[in-house]
Formats: structure tokens, C-alpha cells, sequence
């Protein structure tokens, strides 16, 4: 057997984070990173490949940078994992010992338990090119595509399907199908997730909320040709998108014999080690946290994922010891014409825990003067903080290409745990091109409305 100091399995956003983190620290460790596929797809610009990228292999992260630091790259299975000598035995290749193990292994699509799911042309939208290239082929003849979900992947996955349907002049339907009252309710405001609905309904998505799918049904040759949902209505469909969420890949952990759980994950504490004292684990398949209180959270997203690659590989070797405050949860995305973000709770989520809160809205253009080339006059930000402390718990922006990084200084307030009255007194850049006027800065005013409110 080979050994190596570092074996990190998984090669996605926590493995590379952590495989990276350990070969900056330590460069004298020998790393290694084992992937199951041959190539990294970029998990957030998966449906970009099919109406902006029109290509798997443009959507693929290099693996110049990890060779250039001296990381080994093997692509094979992990087939078992033996604690007791320390060794990773692969399907293709020779047999690993490690000092260390890092568990980086991801997650898998959610299959819901629906009759016909099984049929052709019903896809997963899974982090392998392999199967990404099969959903691409797949479209080039779909007529009546359905996908079913419409959180992030789902919204995003149907707006580039329709804007690959458009160029490609085809007379196809799209249809998604989601079953509460509105897109992206999990994660952002009402209001919010129904502007994203006009900008795919203006590419020519028909929209269906507040439905549920009862079955796929099938054209006898076992292909999928309608969708029917639970009112009665049935929907053309020769190609079938499934976006409902994901779970966690414990068996590996599993067979390891560490805890798991099959929704949370690998068991692991704010240092993200595992009971196995040389055994961490991160990303989508490691258990985590709430930032706000004390529970469990599903979260699952390549920016947490990252950071808790960084956090199991500095702690390592103990110099210094990091710890996860807890899942946040900051999303963005660009539907049509509108970019939404969020982090933290939303309105509906803070009422469902009785939390007293008080909203800061503003509503400003984010340029000036608003005559400038990419003005969005009606650019908006929501914020919600607790009318016991006065600190922020959520914040919404709904707008332009800003929108993300606005999102990120809400996450970084949250995690700060600042108040209105910080945020309404905050310093800040602005620019006629690239920003509000500094009289109008949306999270400066917002909070400003609320420490209002709070003072009353």
C-alpha cells in the first residue's frame, strides 16, 4: 500500500476547498484528492450549460491550480474504507493509506417517490458530465419539456431551457411545476419569488404553482410522455426535469461505520471531525448547524460547502483550531431580467417561530442619476430584525447584478450580528455607475426605516 499524509474523497467545492487549504498550510504534506468522476462540473453554473454555456465542457472546474500545487488527482470509486489500517481501496487503482481523511462527498438528487419516475427522459440534474451531457442531448429533440421544482435549480434550469428553446426556433412548451404558492419561497420573500415567475412566464414558461405532481406517465414504449398533477390537469412532456432538492452521500460513512444520518449527514462537530479522531468531514454531506438557533440545518450550498472544506482541512494538524458558526444560508440568482438574494430568514419563516421582527424596506434606483446606462429604478431591499435586540435576521434584494454582493453584506450582518442602528450608520462606497446615491443606499436606508420603527 501507498501512503499518503491527506486522502480527501470528493471533488467538488468542500474537497477542492480542503485539498487546497491543506497544501497552503502544509506544504510539505503529501495530498491527495479521489473524484468519482473524470472532470468537476462548476455546481452553480450547471444550468447555464444549457442556454448561455451550450456546452458540458465549459462549465468544467480546471485542475491546473490543484496540480500546480502538487496535488495528486485520482478519478476512480472509493469502494470501502477500512479505520483500522488506515486504508482507502479503489476500484482501479492500487490501495491508500492515510494519516488523514477528509469525507468531501457531496450530495445526490432527491427522487421523489412518484410513479414514473423511472421512465426514459426523466432526469436528475446530478454533478457528473457523463449524465449532464445526456440532459443536453436529450433536449436537442424535446418539444415539451417539464421540470418539476422551483427552487433555485429548478427557476434557473427553466430559464435556460426556454432561452435555449428560443434559439434554437423550436415550437416547444415549458412548464414548471411547484408545490407552494410560489418560486423560491423557501429561501426569499413572496414578492420576490413572483417577480421571478414574471420573467419566465415573458420567456414563455407556463408556471404552476401551488401544485403538486401525482405521477409520470408514459407512452407505452417506457418513455415519459405527460405529467399529471393532483388537480386533475395533465401536462405534454417528453423530457422531465426533477429539482427538488438533495440529499446527503453517507454510504461510504456508512460502511465506514460512522454515524450518519440519511437527511442530515455525516455527524460531525463545529470543528467538522467525526468521532474517528483523524477523520473530518465537509459540504453537502456533512451535518450542519443552525446559525440562529439550536438545531439541525439542511442547508446545502457550494459557498458553505467551501467554507467547511477550509475549516476540516486548518484543523487538521491543530494549529489553531476554526470552527463553523452555523449555516447562514445566502443564495442569489438572475431570472430573466431580475437578479434576486437572500440570507437568513424570510418573513414566512420568522413567523412560523413566532419571532417578533421589525421590516426595513427601500426602494431607490441603483444608479445616479438614474439616467445612467443600466439603471434599475425600482431596485429593492427588504431587511428583518429582531424587535427584542434590534439585530438583523434576514435580508432580501431584488434588482441588478449588485443584488449578490448586496446579499453578501446582509450574510456578513447577520453573522456579525449587527444592528439596525449599525447598518443605518455604516460607511460605504458609492459611485454614480455602480451604486445608489449615498443619500440612498438601499441597506443604509432600510435599516435606517427600522431603527425608526424600533425607536418608536
Amino acid at each position: 500500500m501507498h501512503k499518503r499524509d491527506v486522502i480527501v474523497i470528493g471533488g467538488s467545492a468542500a474537497g477542492i476547498m480542503a485539498a487546497t487549504t491543506v497544501k497552503r498550510r502544509h506544504p510539505e504534506k503529501r495530498v491527495t484528492m479521489i473524484r468519482n468522476v473524470s472532470k468537476t462540473p462548476v455546481p452553480c453554473g450547471i444550468p447555464y450549460i444549457y442556454g448561455t454555456l451550450k456546452a458540458v465542457e465549459k462549465n468544467i472546474i480546471p485542475d491546473d491550480k490543484l496540480l500546480a500545487m502538487g496535488i495528486e488527482i485520482i478519478a476512480d470509486q472509493v469502494e470501502t474504507v477500512q479505520r483500522a489500517d488506515k486504508s482507502v481501496h479503489l476500484a482501479q487503482h492500487e490501495t491508500l493509506q492515510y494519516d488523514k481523511l477528509i469525507l468531501a462527498t457531496g450530495s445526490k438528487p432527491l427522487v421523489p417517490p412518484l410513479p414514473g419516475v423511472e421512465l426514459d427522459n426523466v432526469f436528475t440534474v446530478a454533478k457528473n458530465p457523463f449524465f449532464l451531457q445526456k440532459i443536453f442531448t436529450a433536449l436537442q429533440q424535446a418539444r415539451n419539456v417539464v421540470i418539476i421544482g422551483g427552487g433555485f435549480i429548478g427557476a434557473e434550469m427553466a430559464e435556460q431551457i426556454a432561452t435555449l428553446q428560443q434559439e434554437m426556433a423550436a415550437e416547444t412548451s415549458i412548464a414548471l411545476v411547484e408545490m407552494l404558492p410560489t418560486c423560491l419561497m423557501l429561501a426569499c420573500e413572496q414578492e420576490f419569488g413572483t417577480e421571478a415567475e414574471n420573467e419566465l412566464r415573458k420567456l414563455g414558461v407556463a408556471v404552476h404553482t401551488s401544485s403538486q405532481v401525482q405521477q409520470l406517465g408514459d407512452d407505452g414504449q417506457g418513455q415519459v410522455r405527460t405529467v399529471a398533477l393532483a388537480d386533475g390537469r395533465e401536462l405534454p412532456a417528453d423530457l422531465v426535469i426533477l429539482g427538488i432538492g438533495a440529499l446527503p452521500n453517507i454510504e461510504l460513512a456508512e460502511q465506514m461505520g460512522l454515524k450518519a444520518d440519511v437527511r442530515l449527514g455525516v455527524a460531525v462537530n463545529d470543528q467538522m471531525a467525526t468521532a474517528d479522531p483523524d477523520i473530518y468531514a465537509a459540504g453537502d454531506c456533512a451535518s450542519k448547524a443552525s446559525f440562529f438557533r439550536d438545531e439541525p440545518s439542511c442547508i446545502r450550498l457550494a459557498s458553505v460547502a467551501a467554507t467547511e472544506g477550509m475549516i476540516a482541512a486548518s484543523n487538521l494538524y491543530g494549529r489553531g483550531i476554526r470552527r463553523s458558526k452555523g449555516a447562514v444560508g445566502a443564495f442569489a440568482t438572475k431570472i430573466g431580467e431580475r437578479s434576486i438574494g437572500a440570507a437568513g430568514y424570510t418573513s414566512r419563516a420568522a413567523a412560523a417561530e413566532g419571532l417578533d421582527v421589525v421590516i426595513g424596506e427601500a426602494v431607490a434606483p441603483n444608479r445616479h442619476p438614474g439616467g445612467l446606462p443600466g439603471c434599475i429604478p425600482d431596485t429593492r431591499v427588504k431587511l428583518l430584525f429582531r424587535r427584542d435586540s434590534g439585530v438583523i435576521i434576514g435580508g432580501h434584494v431584488c434588482g441588478g447584478e449588485a443584488t449578490a454582493d448586496m446579499a453578501n453584506v446582509i450574510a456578513v450582518a447577520i453573522q456579525a450580528r449587527l444592528t439596525a442602528e449599525d447598518l443605518a450608520t455604516m460607511q460605504y462606497a458609492t459611485h454614480p455607475l455602480l451604486t445608489a446615491s449615498p443619500l440612498s443606499y438601499h441597506i443604509m436606508l432600510a435599516a435606517e426605516f427600522a431603527a425608526t420603527q424600533l425607536a418608536d
